[in-house]
């Protein structure tokens, strides 16, 4: 099922597109609607004469399956033209060659590297460098990142430079810097992070790992952020249904805690391997994490019912406590589709193998993930909104930003909390968003005294990561 055609922006999107109309380095900070705006300041400028065409860099999924079909939902965007760089290196050179002939050319953002390197030889009247939209900027916000590098190699080459998101700063107020610096080619702060951080921010650790800012310095960066970029409040969003987090605190087996909190004081772990089918002891394994970083991951691991073992390949499986609550959840909701997210590989393999017993109207658990090919994301978005699919997992990192599933469902659940609270957010924003007319839940399922509790406080709590840190070490 599409989305209704939509015939006119809402208040808001309006002032936007005015807004982004008059700049030619500027943010758009909102959680929806961000799109529809960009492109009605881009066909006004085209009107006018002041631009031919916009470059339009956002994540891998939003390019294939939103981009290309949001003019299709608006009747004053229906005329611009729109082409989605994919495929090989020669068929994407070739739709780049003729970028003349269109008006928008969108591409994932994983061809950075690829898209700047072809920029390289063009010359600087050519279409192309007339615009720069920039989808989801916090995913540049690394500023030794390979990605937000290249770019800034070449943002001074775009006449008109726009940044679009809707978490500004997932982490703190050092994430503002590279994306600001891209959109602003240094305008704002300059180019070098490192005397820019040093000049807002202290470290409080020997390795310089964590940074606190010194005082005023958030105010004064926020200040300064506020000169390129137009916020929306959470009054004009338009209104959207009730949502509602509900959060299961699960209670692992006697042995399943104890190598969970040998794991997490001595970096080992023995551990029984249970079937998956009955729970019955199979093998004891000894598996071993070779520094603390990795051994919060194997703790991860363990909270969600099974570790890797031999180089991260053979998976053993621990308990079954998370993936009963799920079945449990899927039989209570009684055939109503829900989107399930997954944070490993095993997640998702475990996920497949155990719902399919419970669901006999389906054959398989389709997934948006890493391994999904964009024809068959497009195609499982498309039949997850047209009600055709009673499940569908996903993976945050691959298709938490910018996808549109509110038509398909209305139920959410994670088998564990996000590290990041910006996917978390952006997740749970593919359902409710305009277009949703049912009541939103999403079920959390967090393991006590795990390393999930210090993610819930983390994403759903609004502590700072180190309060939930903190938090965490006085479970211990």
């Amino acid at each position: 099922m599409n989305a209704p055609l939509l015939r006119m922006l809402r208040s808001y999107q309006q002032r936007a597109a005015t807004y982004l109309y008059e700049r030619d380095a500027a943010f758009m900070v909102a959680p929806l609607g961000k799109g529809a705006a960009a492109l009605t300041a881009l066909a006004e400028l085209i009107r006018d004469g002041h631009r031919r065409h916009a470059l339009v860099i956002t994540p891998k999924l939003v390019a294939e399956t939103v981009w290309p079909q949001e003019v299709a939902q608006w009747a004053h965007l229906q005329h611009l033209q729109v082409a989605v760089l994919n495929g090989g290196p020669e068929s994407r050179r070739a739709l780049l060659r003729g970028a003349a002939a269109r008006d928008v050319t969108v591409i994932g953002i994983n061809l950075i590297p690829w898209l700047v390197n072809e920029l390289a030889g063009m010359a600087d009247d050519d279409p192309l460098f007339d615009m720069l939209v920039i989808d989801e900027t916090s995913r540049l916000r690394n500023p030794t990142g390979k990605w937000s590098r290249a770019l800034l190699k070449v943002a001074g080459r775009f006449k008109t430079r726009w940044g679009l998101t809707g978490t500004p700063r997932p982490n703190s107020s050092m994430d503002l810097f590279m994306p600001a610096a891209i959109i602003t080619n240094g305008g704002l702060w300059g180019h070098g992070f490192i005397p820019w951080q040093k000049r807002h921010f202290r470290p409080v650790d020997y390795f310089e790992r964590e940074w606190v800012a010194r005082p005023g310095a958030e105010e004064r960066i926020a200040t300064d952020f506020g000169t390129i970029a137009m916020t929306v409040a959470d009054a004009d969003m338009p209104d959207l249904p009730p949502v509602n987090v509900v959060v299961t605190s699960v209670e692992l087996p006697d042995e399943a805690m104890a190598a969970y909190k040998t794991m997490q004081r001595q970096l080992f772990a023995a551990v029984e391997e249970h079937a998956a089918a009955t729970g019955e002891e199979v093998e004891e394994h000894t598996i071993e994490a070779v520094s603390p970083m990795v051994a919060t991951g194997k703790c991860a691991q363990l909270a969600n019912g099974f570790l890797y073992d031999e180089g991260n390949e053979t998976p053993v499986t621990i308990h079954s406590v998370k993936i009963n609550w799920l079945r449990e959840l899927v039989e209570s909701l009684d055939g109503e589709p829900l989107l399930i997210a997954y944070e490993f590989i095993e997640d998702l393999r475990t996920i497949k193998r155990e719902l399919r017993y419970i669901r006999h109207d389906i054959e398989d658990v389709p997934a948006l993930g890493d391994g999904t090919s964009a024809r068959e994301a497009k195609k499982l978005v498309a039949a997850w909104n047209a009600g055709e699919l009673p499940l569908l997992a996903f993976h945050p990192a691959s298709a938490g930003h910018g996808l549109n599933l509110q038509h398909g469902g209305s139920r959410m659940a994670w088998l564990a909390p996000s590290w990041s609270a910006e996917l978390t957010q952006q997740a749970i924003a593919r359902i409710y968003r305009p277009g949703q007319t049912r009541h939103v839940t999403i079920h959390v399922c967090v393991a006590a005294g795990t390393v999930d509790e210090m993610k819930r406080d983390r994403v759903i709590g609004k502590m700072s990561a180190q309060e939930a840190f903190r938090r965490h070490l006085e479970r211990v």
